[in-house]
């Protein structure tokens, strides 16, 4: 062994470390339901890094995109959130590994069959969909403490910080001008009407094709005075990062800030009281900082949820496969899709004669069946 991976705090310490370390351990693994990655989406990110932070962690997380998207448009390429296959399913069902399965609080009932099912309340119940009320035998885990006090059977707080300091940092000399705001889902969801105040504003949007991109939005941040938010949005949070107070405007709609609790309330005003204003103006060089102490508080949260879920679904008996639309055997348009992709990846590489012949090969073996 070299001198500089004897200092390498990576290093496997001995051959027992080393095989723990790198095979397989018999654990339940992680199914999450989410939809494909959206940037702008703050309950999505929380559940794609979810998955990534579980991986990371040691334990085995896959995504199952619901609604269905295909594999290569579902995933960020930089988080470990690999999409749930039917290999997987069958492997953990022939294992007897009962999946956990987390559930958003959008997504009625449980539609797969799962086993166990964590349903993780990333919004008010209800706001946005999905159940008011929670099955029994459901392991509900909130994002917040105040979503945590409307949820009577809540196990655990899981704060994910989704926003990323490097993108929203601040530039302390630069100069502040105009206001911005977002109101996504006030606005496009529940049609509801603006407020004068942001009349003058530029507005924030996402998924459209004029849309800004993270940096944009990131450098809108450092130059304005404040941001104007009539819901409860991740840009929130980003903005603070970037040193902009964040104004939240009360509506019928938006009547608590989720992470209230964990954020405090630095750089934030609740309504357009100038003393509120102001205040916020005063104290938001503080928000960073309170934010930034919660990638620790989620680390040990997140070893309390694998340890209460591992142990909870030794309990839970798994007899029947869990029900994926997309991973059946009667799902012909993908099965066809996967055909004609073989095909044509092996026409490719071995031309149309070889080609030919091992289509052939293979119906003269299974019929019609490519797939085992």
């Amino acid at each position: 062994m070299n001198a500089g991976m004897a200092h390498n705090s990576n290093a496997v310490a001995d051959d027992h470390a080393g095989a723990d370390w790198l095979l397989p351990r018999r654990r339940h693994p992680y199914y999450i339901v989410a939809p494909r990655y959206v940037r702008m989406s703050a309950g999505i990110k929380v559940l794609h890094l979810l998955c990534h932070a579980l991986n990371r962690a040691g334990e085995r997380a896959y995504l199952i995109t619901h609604p269905y998207c295909l594999p290569q448009y579902a995933t960020h390429p930089e988080l470990i959130t690999p999409v749930l296959t039917r290999a997987t399913l069958e492997h953990d069902f022939a294992s007897g590994l009962a999946p956990i399965v987390v559930y958003p609080e959008t997504v009625h009932g449980n539609p797969f069959n799962a086993p166990f099912v964590v349903r993780y309340v990333l919004n008010f119940p209800g706001l946005l969909g999905g159940d008011f009320q929670y099955d029994e035998d459901e392991f509900c885990i909130a994002y917040s403490e105040n979503l945590a006090g409307s949820i009577p059977s809540a196990r655990l707080t899981l704060f994910v910080p989704a926003s990323d300091p490097q993108t929203f940092s601040p530039v302390p000399e630069q100069e502040r001008r105009g206001t911005c705001f977002y109101a996504g889902k006030y606005k496009y969801h529940h049609g509801g009407e603006l407020f004068d105040i942001t009349r003058d504003s530029t507005e924030i949007t996402r998924d459209l094709p004029d849309s800004p991109t993270q940096p944009q939005i990131a450098d809108l941040f450092r130059r304005s005075e404040l941001l104007y938010c009539y819901e409860n949005s991740a840009l929130a949070i980003e903005a603070l990062l970037c040193g902009c107070p964040v104004v939240f405007l009360p509506n019928p709609y938006f009547d608590r800030v989720i992470a209230a609790e964990e954020l405090g309330w630095d750089g934030i005003a609740w309504g357009t009281d100038p003393d509120e204003i102001a205040r916020a103006k005063h104290t938001v060089h503080l928000a960073r900082d309170n934010f930034l102490h919660h990638f620790d508080v989620f680390y040990e949260a997140l070893g309390e949820f694998i340890a209460s879920t591992q142990s909870e679904a030794d309990g839970r008996r798994y007899e029947t496969p869990i029900a994926v639309p997309y991973l059946r055997d009667t799902n012909l348009v993908l099965k066809i899709g996967g055909v004609l992709e073989i095909v044509r990846s092996f026409y490719q590489q071995k031309g149309g004669l070889k080609t030919a012949g091992q289509v052939l090969k293979r119906i003269s073996q299974r019929g019609l069946r490519f797939f085992p």
